[in-house]
């Protein structure tokens, strides 16, 4: 068998498995791989989603959206004050647990903004860290998490304010490993698809990943 054959079947073996791992429980696939997850909704006909378990009504959809557009705008600008990312961050949170989160905030946008809030980028942390929001003194308790992108939590209290982040670094050098699992990852010299195949929507990745 010619070697794009044999690496193409092994690219269907992949998805396939993935495929059955999602379908056995979506939801503690999509905890652990929200991206992958994402791609295998494109990828299946029609898109399949877990219920929110949030609930957000239209208006509230929206307003976070809105807000949160409007905040990323300021951040892709260099504008975004500490305090506007850290606001940002929160809608994002409450979008992510609603699973409406929209496709076209890509993962380099949400690491700048993780940037903005915290002065840092998940890829330079060195060790786990925990970075503690400050909230005028106030000792609030964590009840809910979002995974943001891979490697990164936002811890939350029970209003959805951001109490602290949580950085795993060895789980942010995951991600262009678990991509270049189900062949979507980019040869940095050739610029080319590692699988052909994933080339429609390669550009369409969710970003949001897992702590």
């Amino acid at each position: 068998m010619p070697a794009n054959k044999r690496v193409r079947s092994k690219n269907t073996e992949l998805i396939e498995l993935l495929n059955s791992k999602y379908a056995s429980n979506s939801k503690k696939f999509r905890a652990f791989m929200p991206e992958v997850a994402q791609i295998l909704d494109r990828m299946n006909s029609p898109r399949q989603f877990t219920k929110s378990p949030f609930g957000l009504t239209e208006h509230e959809k929206s307003f976070h959206q809105k807000n949160l557009g409007c905040i990323l705008e300021a951040v892709e600008g260099g504008l975004a004050t500490e305090e506007q990312a850290i606001k940002g961050l929160e809608h994002c949170a409450t979008l992510i647990h609603d699973g409406s989160l929209p496709d076209e905030v890509r993962h380099e946008t949400l690491v700048k903004l993780l940037k903005a809030a915290v002065g840092k980028s998940p890829g330079t942390f060195k060790r786990n860290e925990t970075i503690e929001i400050a909230d005028d003194g106030a000792s609030r308790e964590v009840v809910n998490n979002a995974s943001f992108v891979r490697g990164v939590r936002l811890d939350l209290d029970r209003d959805m304010r951001l109490v602290s982040i949580t950085v795993s670094p060895a789980k942010v050098k995951e991600r262009r490993k678990l991509l270049g699992i189900v062949g979507i990852g980019r040869d940095k010299e050739s610029k080319c698809d590692v699988s052909i195949r994933h080339d429609e929507y390669l550009a369409e990745i969710d970003p949001h990943g897992v702590s």
